[in-house]
């Protein structure tokens, strides 16, 4: 399944206040995912992603991604397997002037069917460590 959101930040939306959207989403294993980012940004508007309360994107905590004329495009498998299944993007803008618009989408698998592997072979598989059968 694919997601995506566009999120028009005002200017001189803080850090501490960011601008926040749930996107609900299905059950499964995140595959692709983009960050875009248009021109006239400068690396002055921000975005992440958070799931139950945790940083997901970008995995390193209170980083965030932001850029000028970019798309941000890459692959990442985490499993989204505890409701509720929604993710939580959130932006700011630095800028003092003008509103940014950001964009935000992923590419989700859905997870097998229960029963068809155990727990931990199936957590594993979501992974990419298990190879299936």
């Amino acid at each position: 399944m694919f997601y995506s959101i566009e999120m028009p930040t005002p200017a001189q939306t803080l850090p501490s206040s960011p601008l926040i959207r749930i996107v609900r989403v299905h059950p499964g294993v995140t595959q692709h995912l983009w960050f875009g980012f248009a021109d006239g940004c400068f690396g002055l508007a921000h975005i992440q992603v958070w799931h139950h309360g945790w940083q997901v994107w970008p995995w390193t905590q209170r980083e965030s991604f932001h850029w000028n004329d970019y798309m941000f495009d890459f692959d990442d498998r985490y499993p989204l397997t505890a409701e509720p299944f929604e993710l939580k993007v959130k932006t700011w803008n630095d800028d003092d002037s003008y509103s940014h618009t950001l964009f935000f989408a992923v590419t989700i698998d859905p997870l097998p069917a229960p029963g068809v592997v155990g727990g931990l072979e199936r957590v594993m598989r979501e992974l990419g460590i298990l190879e299936g059968e």
